[in-house]
Parts: structure tokens; C-alpha cells; sequence
């Protein structure tokens, strides 16, 4: 089996764009956790977020082929910008590998149109005839005669946010989209592994993009009841591990990983950031809404996804675990519990980072954004903190490195953790380079 190293990083993210610029927010505990104005006035029950601003996105656009922005929608853009950089961090060239040797794996779960599109739809629908009602009818009519099918088709197929990634960079091998919610981009970082591993390519572009403020898709999570809610100060409303937590704050924006088989890397003389080692998956449980032993059920599920990945990796010491820490009553209960059961009594001295609180919790996105906190923190030797940590929930009792980073110079492995609405969940083990 062949080993994986990972060369670049890709990074779009409500506390910055470029790694670098992500390191630097994480480190120094600034959170992009804000009130939306613009979901306030729309009156959604939920407006406390961490949006990108919209100046920093579109500073990024002379990245991308001018002639296709207009069929890029939110997620395509986020996914698009994260894997040119992760390229550009890379320094892969064209030429510098065969391109049905290299493929795409994207996690994503929604896509949508955006609503201002709709709504222009709705006013053109409606234009020749004023009313006080919309006349559903003839607006779909309208819709099927006057709007161009493929910048529909385009926009709203999920698949075609990896198929623009594919093109964009001339990956002619795996083009694959995995729709699995929170736990999306760190599966497709494992799939992307294994491809690599077992011989079926020799690169890969991966990881998660997401969009999940756009107005249809935040209308049905805000029905959820994994989403906080109220609190006087909205940057303290996501608090990981805190016997006053309430539930997740959303973000947008993605995360993407340039790896490849480690001798392809070293011939052609690409930095290396670190190696995967390790990678498992548990599926969920679709009825565990309906039982009280609910952390039981995920605490279980992420114990399985924790232990093959470390049995894959041969590794019997893990010095870091990068956390789901999604700030609800749950699943961070149950990620303790999980840990606590896998490493018994060494449990209190991993020490456990969790940056939703940084940057929200971005679905798809997630996972592979914390991946990349987990690469940089082995490598700058440094532990990013878990914020909004002040009245710890008795029964969380391990170390989170609560509200600020934390220097740690001897760490070479990580584990990174995801866990879904229903339990489903993904870990991965990522070491320092130069460690074999």
C-alpha cells in the first residue's frame, strides 16, 4: 500500500481566505460569529451566523475563468476558489502530472439558486400584470419558456460543483460528490485516500464546500432543532463543551486538500504538509431522533468510525483530536464519551481542539476545514483554542484548550473527528511530515 502525503491547502472560510490567513484568525480565538443583518430582515427565526464578506469573495474571483462565472452558484464558487488555492499552494503544474491519474472528490449536500435570482423571476413573472397575490401558475410558466435551461441546470445539480472543479484543473479520473451532511468532506478526503493508497490515482483534489445561509436552504435547517438560538451576545451563542451550550451557529465557505502519493510529491520536490495514515466511516441511524439513549447511539457510531481509522493507522498514540465540538447538548456529550471509551484512563491528557465557535459549523465543509487546522497545528506545533469555553458541562471533563491556543512542541499524530445529524460519522488520522 502507498503512502499519502498532503501537499496543499485550500481555504475559504467566514475568518479568512488562503491558510494562512485562517491559521492566524484560529490561533488568535477571533470569531466571524455575528447577527446577520441581511437574515434579520428577511425575519428568520435564526439570524446569528459566520458569513464570508462579500468584498473578501469577490477578491478572490480573477481566480476562476471569467466566461463561467454566471454559472457558478455559492457553493461552486466556494469549492472553485478553495481548490485553486489548494493547487497554487501545491505548485502543481500543468504537465507535472497525468490527468487520468488525478481526481475530485467533494463532499456538498445543498444546492440551491440564490433567492435574489428567484425573486427576479418572480417580478418578471408577474411584470405585465400586477397583483396582490402570485399567480404560482404563471410564474412556473414563464419559467419554463424564458429562463435558460442549462444556467438552471447548472446552477442546481450537485454534482457539477465537482464537475467544475474536475475541469478547472483537468482531473480526468475519479469525479465523485459525496452527499453526506456534516460528515461529507472528511469522507471525501477518505475516498480520495484510499484511491490513492490502493493504486487508483496518483492525486487528488478534496474536501468540502457548502452554502448554507442561501435563503432555501437556511429556511429548512432553521426547522431543525440542532441550531442555537437567542443569547445577548451572539459571538458566545457557539460554546463547544460548555454546560450552557444550545445547539450549532452555521457558516459558509469550504476547505480543500491538494494530497498525493508521497514519491510522486518528492520527485517533482512539493512541500509536504503531512501524511493521512488512517481513515473510517459508521453510518448513522435514521430513527435516532425517536430515542432517549441518543449518546449512547452516537457515541457508539463515532467509537467505530475512531478506532478503524486508528487501526489503519498502526498508530497506538494520538497527540491531538481535532473535535466536531458542534456545540450541541449531544453530540458533544457523546464525542466525550467516545473518547473516553477508546483511550480509557489516557483520555485527560489528549488534548481536544474544537474551532466551530471560530468559524461555524459549514455541513460539507466543516470536517475538512478542521483537517486543515489539525495539518497546520502538527506542523507549527501549536493547538488552536476551543472558545466560549467558561462553565464547563461536568460530565465534558477532558483537556479542550479552552480559549486560548496553546504551544505543544512534541505532537506528530491527530485525529480529526465529524459526526452527522442522525450519528453517522467519519475520522481520520493525519501525521507530521518528515514522521514515518
Amino acid at each position: 500500500m502507498r503512502r499519502v502525503a498532503v501537499t496543499g491547502l485550500g481555504v475559504v472560510s467566514p475568518i479568512g481566505i488562503g491558510a494562512e490567513s485562517y491559521w492566524a484568525a484560529l490561533v488568535s480565538g477571533r470569531s466571524a460569529i455575528a447577527r446577520s443583518q441581511r437574515l434579520t430582515a428577511q425575519g428568520f427565526p435564526v439570524d446569528v451566523v459566520a458569513e464570508i464578506p462579500e468584498a473578501l469573495l469577490r477578491g478572490q474571483l480573477y481566480r476562476l475563468p471569467r466566461k463561467q462565472l454566471k454559472l457558478f452558484s455559492r457553493v461552486m464558487l466556494f469549492g472553485m476558489i478553495a481548490s485553486s488555492l489548494a493547487v497554487e499552494d501545491g505548485g502543481l503544474r500543468d504537465g507535472s502530472s497525468d490527468p487520468t491519474r488525478c481526481g475530485v472528490f467533494l463532499g456538498t449536500f445543498f444546492t440551491t439558486l440564490d433567492f435574489s435570482t428567484v425573486l427576479h423571476w418572480m417580478v418578471e413573472a408577474e411584470s405585465n400584470a400586477p397583483s396582490k397575490e402570485l399567480d404560482l401558475g404563471k410564474a412556473n410558466g414563464y419559467c419554463m419558456t424564458s429562463i435558460n435551461p442549462v444556467d438552471y441546470s447548472l446552477k442546481t445539480m450537485p454534482n457539477l460543483a465537482a464537475g467544475h472543479i474536475a475541469i478547472g484543473h483537468n482531473a480526468r479520473g475519479f469525479c465523485r460528490v459525496i452527499a453526506d451532511g456534516c460528515t461529507g468532506g472528511l469522507q471525501a478526503i477518505g475516498q480520495a485516500f484510499l484511491a490513492i493508497k490502493e493504486n487508483q490515482l496518483d492525486v487528488a483534489l478534496c474536501g468540502g464546500a457548502e452554502a448554507p445561509l442561501e435563503e432555501f436552504v437556511f429556511v429548512n435547517l432553521c426547522t431543525l432543532d440542532f441550531l442555537a438560538r437567542g443569547a445577548t451576545d451572539p459571538s458566545r451563542l457557539c460554546s463547544p463543551f460548555d454546560g450552557s451550550r444550545s445547539g450549532a451557529v452555521l457558516g459558509e465557505g469550504a476547505g480543500m486538500l491538494l494530497l498525493e502519493e508521497h514519491e510522486h510529491a518528492r520527485s517533482r520536490g512539493a512541500q509536504i504538509y503531512g501524511e493521512i495514515i488512517g481513515y473510517g466511516s459508521a453510518a448513522g441511524d435514521a430513527t435516532i431522533a425517536l430515542k432517549a439513549e441518543r449518546v449512547e447511539v452516537v457515541s457508539e457510531r463515532l467509537g467505530l468510525a475512531m478506532k478503524s481509522a486508528l487501526q489503519e493507522s498502526q498508530e497506538e498514540r494520538v497527540d491531538l483530536i481535532v473535535a466536531n465540538g458542534d456545540s450541541t447538548k449531544a453530540n458533544d456529550l457523546a464525542e466525550t464519551c467516545a473518547i473516553k471509551a477508546l483511550f480509557g484512563p489516557t483520555a485527560v491528557s489528549i488534548p481536544v481542539s474544537a474551532s466551530k465557535a471560530t468559524h461555524g459549523h459549514l455541513i460539507s465543509g466543516s470536517g475538512a476545514l478542521e483537517l486543515i487546522s489539525g495539518l497546520l497545528a502538527l506542523n507549527r506545533r501549536v493547538i488552536p483554542p476551543t472558545l466560549n469555553l467558561r462553565s464547563p458541562d461536568p460530565k465534558c471533563d477532558l483537556d479542550y484548550v479552552p480559549n486560548e491556543a496553546r504551544k505543544n512542541e512534541g505532537m506528530r499524530v491527530a485525529l480529526v473527528n465529524s459526526i452527522g445529524l442522525f450519528g453517522e460519522s467519519a475520522s481520520i488520522v493525519i501525521r507530521r511530515v518528515g514522521e514515518a
